[in-house]
């Protein structure tokens, strides 16, 4: 009965590395990067949030990247929220999913975020195209 079990968990692990396109036990990372790409010397400030980890406040001066990486959950839950704002009083702000996981796709990847003067742009580095996702409030 002992092996039964052992083969049975052993199994399961398997499947979920096919189904899911990596195995969560492995630590295949997906990792978040901000740019700022604000004029005139603007600085922005950064803070991201999970339901179990908050990232901390973070200050980009003009062109300066900020990043972390992380490990999707075995649920296939993840979320992080981040809420970027600019400006001497950082009164322009927006609140947005910077990463979502997507249970039909395999975990890993990069996700990147560039805030421009006229909103927040989204590039995956594959084709280098930025697209604006999201205006400034």
């Amino acid at each position: 009965m002992k092996n039964i079990s052992i083969f049975l968990f052993v199994f399961a692990l398997c499947t979920i590395d096919n189904v899911y396109g990596g195995n969560p036990f492995k630590g295949e990372h997906t990792t978040i990067l901000f740019r700022n790409g604000l004029r005139w010397g603007k600085w922005l400030k950064v803070h991201c949030k999970s339901g179990n980890n908050d990232m901390g406040v973070h200050y980009l001066k003009p062109l300066e990247d900020y990043s972390f990486t992380f490990n999707d959950n075995f649920w296939g839950n993840t979320l992080f929220w981040c809420y970027l704002s600019q400006g001497s009083d950082y009164r322009k702000t927006i609140n947005f999913e910077a990463y979502k996981q997507d249970k039909g796709k395999p975990h890993g990847g990069s996700y990147n975020w560039w805030a421009k003067e006229d909103g927040i742009y989204h590039s995956n580095f594959v084709d280098f195209k930025l697209t604006r996702v999201y205006a400034w409030n």
